[in-house]
């Protein structure tokens, strides 16, 4: 019985800090429409607090990170985000996120090898998303890898990507 009481407690408690984590997201992206960041990453941070498994809040700071050139700050949040959040995958479209705005900052420092190995679990975590296929298509050019590119092209495009179509007309036969 005392166990019992025990595991309810608990689950209630993640379930209160996941709602209060919850409305601070949405606090946070209030602030940001309005053009204030330094609000918004107090309340995306406070979220973190309460559930550090949100992959949404650090996807959210780690964004705002990149718009301000930090990306050293982006890179070490989105590690912890990471390595937090894969082990308890609750929200695999918001955790494939994560290892795509990686993704992004390792292509900006031109190290394609981990821009391409981001957006395989990007991809592993939701073959939905054709943004990930384009993604993955354009490093795979920029690193020489001409048949990848192409191979990622058709499956954005099967997905629905114009912008793919017209990237592939352009550089695969």
């Amino acid at each position: 019985m005392r166990v019992v009481l025990v595991f309810v407690f608990g689950l209630s408690l993640t379930i209160s800090a996941q709602k209060k984590a919850f409305n601070l997201i949405e606090k946070g992206d209030k602030k940001l429409e309005k053009g204030d960041t330094m609000l918004a990453l107090y309340h995306y941070q406070k979220a973190i607090a309460y559930d550090s498994s949100f992959a949404d809040a650090y996807a959210k700071i780690s964004d705002i990170h990149i718009s301000k050139g930090q990306y050293d700050k982006a890179l070490v949040l989105l590690n912890d985000g990471i390595r937090i959040t894969k082990s308890i995958p609750k929200d695999k479209a918001t955790i494939s996120h994560l290892y795509s705005i990686r993704s992004f900052i390792h292509f900006t420092a031109e190290s394609f090898h981990l821009a391409i190995h981001d957006l395989d679990h990007a991809i592993l975590l939701n073959t939905e998303n054709p943004n990930y296929f384009y993604m993955r298509a354009l490093v795979k050019r920029m690193s020489g890898d001409e048949r990848g590119c192409c191979k990622d092209l058709k499956r954005a495009i099967a997905l629905g990507m114009e912008a793919a179509d017209v990237y592939s007309k352009t550089y695969c036969n």
